[in-house]
């Protein structure tokens, strides 16, 4: 029995179009699940390393989640608000100060949450630093959600859609170190927060990989079927 298979230009072009995107798309998502794993385990080791000055620590080794003591004069009157965070339920704010060191540069410290008031109108009352010439906290490194927001306040405390160091500087007038530093619970001007390490596991980037892989196997058994399959059934015997 022959089988004579009339091949839709459009459907071939369709499915190999489509396939090459998802065969794409689940290596992608293999590549992210490796990076993931890397950051996990860089994390795991970095937590158990004791705090170190930050000027002892050199550029290559600032990495995220290390922790680092700050020697300086923390700012009081140059507040940003964080907009859009939710602790337990309430909405509120993460308080972010400007930080002087003594060895020179400015850096972000971001100390926790505060609620927001009744309205816009009416802003948190931030509370007072314990201690405004140290501070303990880890390195973080974002790709800084919301960067390209307009900076729609002014005043201090200011509302920031964003805390991208290279977006508040432009703010304070003078440059920022391209990283936050988010302070331990333990330290004096710690407030409440909710920081994750990492929003997805690589077990879950592994899972989305499979879904674009199997996508791909239907999408040709597809092409097989009204390419070959419907001939078949159609052929005398």
């Amino acid at each position: 029995m022959a089988i004579r298979a009339q091949i839709n230009l459009r459907l071939l072009m369709f499915t190999v179009v489509f396939t090459a995107l998802f065969i794409t798309l689940g290596f992608w998502q293999l590549e992210r699940a490796v990076e993931k794993t890397v950051q996990i385990a860089q994390h795991a080791r970095l937590l158990n390393l004791p705090a170190e000055k930050l000027e002892g620590v050199p550029g290559d080794e600032r990495l995220d989640g290390r922790l680092v003591q700050l020697v300086g004069e923390i700012e009081r009157n140059q507040v940003f608000l964080l907009d859009n965070v939710v602790v337990d339920g309430r909405v509120g704010f993460e308080v972010v100060h400007p930080m002087q060191l003594d060895q020179g540069g400015t850096v972000l410290i971001n100390r926790g949450f505060v609620a927001a008031g009744a309205s816009r109108a009416v802003l948190p009352i931030v509370p007072a630093l314990g201690n405004r010439d140290t501070a303990s906290g880890r390195i973080y490194r974002s790709d800084w959600m919301n960067s390209d927001q307009a900076l729609a306040y002014d005043g201090w405390p200011r509302i920031v859609p964003t805390q991208d160091p290279g977006v508040l500087s432009d703010l304070l007038a003078r440059q920022l170190l391209p990283f936050v530093v988010r302070l331990e619970a333990s330290d004096p001007n710690g407030l409440p927060r909710n920081w994750v390490t990492s929003v997805m596991l690589p077990e879950k980037h592994q899972g989305y990989a499979v879904q674009w892989f199997a996508m791909a196997m239907v999408l040709v058994c597809m092409f097989l079927y009204f390419t070959f399959g419907r001939q078949t059934q159609g052929a005398p015997s």
